[in-house]
């Protein structure tokens, strides 16, 4: 299932708008995105998948 939100009226979003349309523009994590209508949403669940992986990859856990 996918949960959508529409970027111009995201609140609490880690990122502002502007860096959604900023990726959306340059295709970065596309797979995020969707265009209906003119308005663009930001598929959450896919969005945390990507901050997983990224927590996943040698992120900073403290340990030496």
């Amino acid at each position: 299932m996918m949960n959508l939100v529409r970027v111009r009226r995201a609140k609490g979003l880690p990122f502002a708008p502007a860096t959604f349309y900023k990726w959306h523009h340059t295709k970065k994590y596309a797979e995020i995105f969707i265009k209906v209508g003119g308005s663009l949403f930001v598929d959450l669940d896919r969005l945390e998948k990507i901050f997983e992986a990224g927590r996943g990859k040698g992120g900073n856990s403290g340990e030496k």
